[in-house]
Formats: C-alpha cells, sequence, structure tokens
C-alpha cells in the first residue's frame, strides 16, 4: 500500500479495496458488514464470561430447552447456542442477501439470495471456560465455490482478518464506547504467510497412537527442524499464529475426521491460498486414505446443502513448503 499511515473503517476498505469484478459487490459488502458488526456483541459477552441474560432479553433470543445437539453430534455448549443466535438474528432481520446459512442448525436456513454463509460462531467454544483464545470463522459461498472469507479471533484485542479478491488485511476493533468499530490500520500492509524451512509453528491434533507411519513421520521431520509445538485445541488461535510465524496445522484422522470442511477448512484454506500458502485435505467424510485438494471438493450451493453441509475431514494447512513436505514423503 503506498498510502499514509492511517487507519480506515472497514466499510470504507471494503468499497476502496474490492474489485468491481467481484459479482454483486455492493450486496455482498452490505452482508459482509452485518455479519462482522453482529461479532461486536459476541466480544463483549465473552468478556463478561458469557454473563448474557440481559443480551437475550434485549435480543429476544429464545431460551433452549433441554440438551442441545450440532449437526456433529456433539453437545452444543451456551456459548455455540447464544452466538449462533446472535448472527442469525442480525441476517435475518438485516437486508443481507442469503440463498443459505450454514450454522450450528440441524437444517441450514434456506433463503432466496444469491450468498451462501457458512458460519462456526464460536471455534474452540470449550476454551472460553478456561480463558483461552476463540474466533468466529466465516465462508461467503457464490455459484457454488468460496468468495470471500474472514475470521473473527477474540483475545487481548479482538482483530478480523478478511481474504477477498486476492488480498488479506488485518482490521482492529476499536472499543470506542459510543461507536466500537473494525479499522485497517495502513501501516499494518497486506499480511504476508512466512514460508519457513525451519522455526515456525507446528499445530497437531488427533489422536497420534492412531497415526499412520507417513504422519507420525512428517511429525518428527517438523521436530527436527525445530517448528515449535503450539497446539491450542482451537483450529482459528492456531491458524493465527502461524500466519505471523510460518508453519502447519493439521489434524490427521485418528481414527476419526474431526475438521469442518465447508466451516472451517475451506474458509481457513482460502486466507492461506490468497497468502500463497497450500492445503491439503485427508480423510473427507469416512474415506480416511483419501487425499485430495480443495478444487476437488462438492460445490457447496442451495442444491447440495443438504447434503452436504456436515462433511468433515481431517488435513493440514499453511506455509506451502511445509505442505509439500507431506505431499512428497514416499511412507
Amino acid at each position: 500500500m503506498n498510502e499514509k499511515i492511517g487507519k480506515i473503517k472497514l466499510s470504507k476498505y471494503l468499497e476502496k479495496y474490492v474489485s468491481q469484478n467481484i459479482p454483486h459487490k455492493n450486496d455482498l459488502i452490505e452482508l459482509m458488514k452485518v455479519i462482522v458488526e453482529a461479532t461486536i456483541p459476541i466480544r463483549g459477552l465473552l468478556e463478561r464470561g458469557i454473563t448474557s441474560r440481559e443480551i437475550r432479553y434485549r435480543m429476544e433470543i429464545p431460551t433452549p430447552n433441554g440438551d442441545s445437539i450440532n449437526i456433529y453430534d456433539e453437545q452444543q455448549i451456551h456459548e455455540d447456542v447464544l452466538t449462533h443466535s446472535i448472527i442469525l438474528k442480525a441476517l435475518q432481520e438485516g437486508d443481507a442477501d442469503f440463498a443459505f446459512i450454514a450454522s450450528e442448525e440441524a437444517e441450514p436456513v434456506l433463503g432466496n439470495g444469491k450468498f451462501g454463509i457458512t458460519i462456526d460462531p464460536v471455534d474452540g467454544s470449550s476454551n472460553v471456560a478456561v480463558n483461552r483464545t476463540v474466533g468466529t470463522i466465516v465462508g461467503i459461498y457464490y455459484e457454488g465455490r468460496i468468495l470471500s472469507s474472514f475470521y473473527i479471533l477474540y483475545g487481548i484485542f479482538t482483530n478480523l482478518i478478511l481474504a477477498i479478491d486476492k488480498k488479506v488485511s488485518e482490521f482492529i476493533l476499536d472499543l470506542t464506547p459510543y461507536s466500537p468499530t473494525f479499522y485497517h490500520y495502513v501501516f499494518h500492509g497486506w499480511l504476508s504467510l512466512p514460508d519457513r524451512e525451519e522455526g515456525g509453528i507446528r499445530a497437531m491434533g488427533g489422536d497420534y497412537t492412531h497415526w499412520s507411519r507417513k504422519c507420525r513421520n512428517y511429525k518428527q521431520l517438523l521436530i527436527e527442524n525445530h517448528f515449535k509445538d503450539r497446539y491450542s485445541g482451537s483450529f482459528v488461535s492456531d491458524f493465527h499464529a502461524i500466519l505471523y510465524y510460518g508453519g502447519i496445522y493439521s489434524y490427521f484422522p485418528s481414527p476419526k475426521s474431526r475438521i469442518r470442511l465447508y466451516y472451517e477448512w475451506v474458509p481457513l484454506a482460502f486466507i492461506a491460498r490468497s497468502l500463497g500458502g497450500d492445503f491439503l485435505i485427508i480423510g473427507e467424510g469416512t474415506q480416511l486414505d483419501e487425499t485430495k485438494n480443495i478444487e476437488d471438493i462438492e460445490p457447496l450451493a442451495r442444491e447440495t446443502i443438504h447434503r452436504n453441509h456436515a462433511i468433515t475431514c481431517g488435513g493440514l494447512i499453511g506455509s506451502k513448503q511445509v505442505v509439500n513436505w507431506f505431499k512428497n514423503m514416499k511412507f
């Protein structure tokens, strides 16, 4: 960027830097703004330890009855249910144009618009109880393929990483009392993903006692090249660290796949690719030996959402040459 040091609001950034060649640019920008703004009260809830009765009352969010199970047959904790409701309510009440919203619902919410939306409202939600970093992951699809993705990271400060039009930028939430807003700080410039041969981060999930010989040898190769162990249990948190320090996030099927393909993997892979990184899918669904790239997966569209929105997988994502190490291993 060849601009003076300063900051620019998210809305102005989108208007200025998103190409006119992006399909339905104005509708897309409005959609992104609605979702991002809905995450601001989530930050407030997390800071208050999810003392959420007041928020639920003001936003007229119904209280769930009994146990709540998500599409992955997992128990939804309080943070999952409430944050999902906040984002969904904002989308339904706003003017945003969507074809479907796939999130923590057992069935996706269908609309008549142009864009498909996937949301992981609080990735790593089990970390909340012990005050560790969590995030919100969003993918926006057009004609079945991902068009833009972003995530919000709720840590010591709150930031937004946004990928669109082959650019990735970072925004910081300015908590001005009367008008909290995400700003892009121009002196940050465009993000870049370090591509180190040693000294990066390895965030490796899954039960290693069930890993294949290739996966175990790959981990040993990373250790020998001084990649530091930084697995936290929050995909988005670990991925964010890799953006800054380089390295790899992996979840090897052990024996089951765990990463949500359309909710987590595709949106973060879109960011990684925009930064020159790479990714590899391992074990889509129950085919634990199957390996493919993102281009090989079925498009996510209104016609297919009921069938494939719950697909899970394992894989690798991160710096290009570190992913290639795994691709090139013979055992």
